[in-house]
């Protein structure tokens, strides 16, 4: 083989470890997603770019008011954003606009417009499951609509992390 053959047959296998690699992470590690609607809007816009980590999904990790990425049990072929309202075990109650977690008023300091009625309901959280909505309330599918209103520890995927894009919306994502 000559040197010019050589060095492209290198510059191959280096590309093809790389994309190894880079396949691997994002299958245990991290998780780019793609936000096709507007549940999510006044935190991330629609068609954003959102980076997750998926090593952080255990149930000692998730708390209150985190964004993650789950697949939905009423939809189980597409994957859901949406943050975290109710932890496993709480009376979530809906009602007047307003969201209690076991009696006591939660923050909504994140969402850009008072949520109206639609969705009112008490919601008792089972063990290992999670309650989710939309930060857009008024405009979101979430636990309020579902079925099946409850989502396991087994179907939670990644934890949002920060907006990639657009660049105008690079920015943490994580509650303070």
């Amino acid at each position: 083989m000559d040197s010019f053959t050589k060095k492209i047959l290198k510059a191959i296998i280096i590309y093809v470890i790389f994309a190894v690699i880079v396949v691997i992470l994002f299958q245990t590690v991290f998780m780019l997603s793609f936000i096709p609607s507007s549940s999510m809007e006044g935190t991330i816009q629609t068609n954003s770019v959102v980076f997750s980590t998926r090593y952080d999904v255990d149930e000692e990790d998730i708390e209150r008011f985190d964004i993650l990425v789950f697949i939905p049990p009423d939809n189980p072929d597409i994957t859901y954003i949406k943050r975290v309202i109710g932890l496993p075990g709480e009376t979530i109650e809906v009602k007047e606009g307003k969201v209690y977690a076991d009696g006591v008023e939660l923050d909504d300091s994140f969402i850009k417009a008072p949520m109206n009625r639609t969705g009112d309901g008490t919601y008792v959280v089972p063990e290992h499951c999670y309650f989710f909505i939309g930060d857009n309330r008024n405009n979101s599918n979430d636990s309020r609509f579902w079925d099946k209103p409850y989502v396991p520890i087994n179907d939670i995927q990644a934890k949002a992390k920060c907006i990639l894009f657009p660049f105008s919306d690079v920015g943490s994502l994580t509650y303070n």
